[in-house]
């Protein structure tokens, strides 16, 4: 039985605050912190501006020239793992870091949680060729296999992931919550315009996230503000549209706390993707009382709750017409749904962290049923090599 208060180890590929699996893991671990159930909590992660101790070299990100991918330094997270000696490490994979972090809580014997939140052969299948994509999808999803497999939790954030979770393997995936960062629920909100002035996507520049649509919006509708707020591969195309209308603004990436603040000076939020596990920053905008217009792609749709406070763009509707819709709803009925979605998202980021630790308290638990670690000679020389 776990007594003590728990140790967690967060090992992740994401820069943090870079793309939704990254701002998932940095909100998530700000809210654990000081936590009275949490005795230390650390998340590994490669950072740009703040290397992470446990950092390596990095290479370019294949069909992304503006990410990198980064190695993880196994000697600094070994000494890590064995100077903190957590209950539970938490990886999303696959990927360099999360493999390690993986391959460490095997050898200790450490329960690890795995986090599904991507299709990565959907993903892959997007921007590679597809004599290439198959074969990197197919080993990609090989081993989510594995990790599922050999894990002692598996959790996802959306019902469809939770389905595509059990059809590659899992056993019994955990639906849980998206969390909010902090500032995004405790600022004070404003009450939206009576009419809508000022249209906003945030996101990654990328194929999955659809953005020519919203080009397409801000051209037709030039009496509105159109921001695009991110970076990525369609980085050109969007500067170039930005050069030719006069009501887009290309921001590029900004830090959470700018997101808030353009959040806040905005009116409606556009998330027009067709791959998206969940929408992290929906449920931001929805934080900060902002009407979303998403998919049906959008994991975020599935919770009932949160859908309540959506505006969802239906397979044979263009965004215009959505955006038409939208405007033609009585002011009070606008800020109603807002007011909604803000309540709404507030209420599950609580839901959020108690379910995380109903998951981890259960996982750590675990350890009791784990075999005893294997004595392995590459094992025992790199905790040599650590330990020196």
């Amino acid at each position: 039985m776990i007594t003590d208060k728990l140790r967690l180890l967060f090992v992740v590929d994401a820069i943090c605050g870079r793309n939704g699996v990254g701002t998932y893991f940095q909100d998530l671990v700000a809210h654990l912190e000081g936590h009275e159930k949490i005795a230390r909590v650390e998340l590994v992660a490669p950072g740009i501006e703040a290397p992470h101790p446990c950092q390596g070299a990095s290479i370019p990100m294949p069909g992304d020239a503006t990410q990198r991918l980064y190695l993880p330094r196994m000697r600094a997270l070994t000494q890590l793992a064995l100077a903190m000696k957590p209950h539970v490490i938490i990886v999303p994979g696959p990927g360099f870091f999360s493999l390690a972090g993986y391959w460490i809580g095997k050898k200790l014997g450490i329960p690890v949680c795995v986090t599904h939140q991507s299709d990565y052969r959907a993903m892959v299948s997007l921007y590679w060729h597809p004599l290439l994509a198959g074969p990197v999808g197919s080993l990609l999803q090989l081993l989510n296999i594995r990790m599922f497999r050999g894990s002692s939790s598996v959790i996802t954030i959306s019902q469809s992931m939770v389905e595509h979770a059990r059809g590659i393997g899992a056993i019994n995936p955990r639906l849980v919550p998206t969390p909010v960062a902090h500032s995004f629920v405790y600022h004070p909100v404003t009450a939206i315009r009576r009419k809508i002035q000022r249209v906003m996507f945030v996101g990654r520049l990328a194929a999955e996230k659809n953005i020519g649509r919203f080009l397409e919006l801000a051209e037709q509708r030039p009496d509105l503000v159109f921001e695009i707020v991110g970076d990525g591969p369609q980085r050109r195309l969007v500067s170039q549209k930005a050069a030719e209308l006069p009501n887009l603004i290309f921001t590029g990436w900004l830090s959470r706390d700018q997101v808030l603040q353009h959040l806040n000076d905005n009116d409606l939020l556009i998330l027009p993707s067709s791959v998206e596990a969940f929408g992290t920053v929906a449920l931001e905008a929805m934080a900060r009382q902002r009407l979303v217009l998403t998919t049906l792609a959008c994991g975020i749709n599935q919770w009932p709750a949160l859908a309540r406070g959506l505006f969802t763009l239906s397979p044979e509707e263009t965004l215009s017409s959505a955006l038409q819709r939208i405007e033609a709803l009585p002011y009070w009925e606008r800020q109603s749904i807002a007011e909604h979605a803000r309540n709404a998202a507030c209420r599950l980021n609580g839901d959020a962290i108690q379910s995380w630790l109903n998951v981890l308290e259960h996982t750590a638990l675990q350890q009791r049923y784990l075999p005893r670690p294997a004595r392995s000679a590459t094992f025992a020389l790199l905790r040599r090599f650590a330990t020196e």
